[in-house]
């Protein structure tokens, strides 16, 4: 935007200061206007064969003053001059239909002004060699805004940027980018305060979320990543290390239920090694999926019961170990965390079981062992010996049988310690029904029997030496405990 004429050529001697003169000189450019010792000086016109054309002030053969220049480009400037470049106050207009008006200093836009730019863009502040620089606002046409700080054309230090859609930036800038400390805020009530770099958040910061969420820590291009505490508006919390935005590594979660997962995450969940402690006080250690146990794993109850074994999707399933308060102890299969397929049940007492169970209960064949040594194999339904079995006490009694709800029913062989041996019906545990007793003697009873005693034939006798050990089971019959779980 220069423009240094000093035109040469003699005048006619006849011209006079002062008097208006059309000069055209040899590269075809024509000035009209006032002369002062053969200078253009005063007042004139100075036209190039380019477009280019100059009205206004001069001195001493030079364009300095007050005037118009209509550039070959299309672009108009009114203002000062100094010696053919614009210097002082003035405005030029651009053909794009832009503009400019304020300072200017040897043909620079510097100083204080407005641009208005093609676009509807508008600028006003200080400028250097064409360039925003200092402080200065500009303003677009879709409600952009940003307030601060320019350097060489571009944003740099602190400013506050308004967005379209009324988010608000406030802090540091660098070449035009969010960089170093600064706060957004957006319209939905989202909050970060923190570091930037490259227009990214980088770095320590804080985000808040619409909410109520809060995220203190390192961020990586707009996400949590590396150390960091996230609190829930919940009340929950979750400290330790993330990437990609989600929980990842190392750390804590706590529930506001009283919950605590700790160890190793992944893709947002417990996964991995890792140890929950849950509201009642039960704690877990072992192997997790998805914020549950899978796998191996060993499970503290707060009465005592523990249990060590397989886990799926959070329930105890497959095989393991549990004990209980009373003493009592379980070895085997678990389904839906109670002791289901081929399993070990140990009392405090003595008494063990082992064989098959079914959702808790013994179901199937098994072979029970009391404490005083009778010993029952064969069949059980929920929990009772009932189907076929066979019983043997430490006195030499034995039963081999039918069973029904944990008592010797329906046909079977009892032989006593005595040698006596009976065969035929039990009801509740007594001789009922048809059967023969054959005693160690020899001699046979048989017929008809009611309550251990043989009422048909009429001429039967009663049997006062036979014993009758099995009216009901001979030792206690506990149903085994369910596994605990969770």
């Amino acid at each position: 935007m220069a423009l240094c004429l000093a035109l040469a050529g003699a005048l006619p001697a006849r011209a006079q200061d002062g008097e208006v003169i059309t000069k055209q000189y040899d590269d075809g450019s024509v000035y009209e206007g006032t002369f002062r010792n053969g200078l253009q000086h005063g007042t004139g016109t100075y036209r190039l064969p380019n477009g280019f054309e100059y009205s206004g002030e001069w001195v001493d053969g030079k364009i300095t003053g007050t005037g118009r220049a209509v550039y070959p480009n299309g672009s108009i400037y009114e203002g000062a001059f100094t010696e053919g470049k614009p210097d002082g106050k003035g405005k030029i207009t651009y053909s794009d239909g832009g503009s400019y008006e304020g300072d200017w200093v040897a043909g620079q836009i510097t100083g204080k002004g407005v641009a208005r730019y093609a676009n509807g863009a508008v600028y006003t502040g200080t400028f250097k060699d064409g360039r925003h620089e200092g402080e200065g606002v500009i303003e677009g046409p879709g409600g952009y805004r940003y307030e601060g700080m320019w350097q060489a054309g571009e944003k740099q230090g602190e400013g506050r940027i308004t967005y379209p859609d009324g988010a608000v930036y406030q802090g540091a800038l660098v070449a035009g980018e969010r960089d170093g400390r600064g706060t957004l805020t957006l319209p939905d009530g989202m909050v970060y305060s923190g570091n930037w770099t490259g227009g990214q958040i980088n770095g320590e910061g804080k985000l808040t979320y619409p909410g109520g969420d809060i995220y203190e820590g390192t961020f990586r291009d707009g996400q949590k990543d590396g150390k960091g505490k996230l609190t829930y508006a919940n009340g929950d919390i979750y400290e330790g290390s993330f990437a990609a935005d989600r929980r990842s590594g190392q750390g804590s979660f706590r529930a506001k239920d009283g919950t605590l997962m700790e160890g190793t995450w992944a893709d947002g969940t417990l996964s991995g090694q890792g140890r929950i402690t849950y509201p009642d006080g039960s704690v877990y250690v072992g192997a997790v999926k998805a914020d549950r146990p899978e796998g191996k794993g060993r499970i503290t109850y707060p009465d005592g019961a523990t249990y060590d074994g397989d886990w799926a999707a959070g329930v105890i399933a497959g095989q393991g170990r549990a004990t209980y308060p009373d003493g009592s102890s379980y070895e085997g299969r678990f389904a839906d965390a109670r002791p289901d397929g081929i399993g070990q049940m140990t009392m405090a007492d003595g008494y063990t079981y082992r064989g098959q169970f079914k959702a808790g209960q013994r179901e199937g064949h098994g072979r029970a062992v009391w404490p005083d040594g009778t010993v029952y194999a064969g069949e059980f339904r929920a929990g009772l010996r009932e189907g076929k079995g066979q019983l043997t006490m430490p006195d030499g009694f034995t039963y081999t049988g039918d069973w029904v709800g944990g008592e010797m029913q329906g046909e079977g062989r009892a032989t006593y310690p005595t040698g006596d041996i009976y065969e035929g019906a039990f009801e509740k545990g007594r001789r009922q029904g048809k059967g023969k007793l054959t005693y160690a003697s020899g001699q046979v009873a048989e017929g008809e029997w009611l309550n251990g005693i043989l009422v048909a034939p009429p001429e039967a006798a009663p049997d006062p030496a036979a014993p009758d050990p099995a009216t009901t089971d001979p030792a206690a019959d506990p149903a085994p405990a369910e596994g605990a779980g969770n």
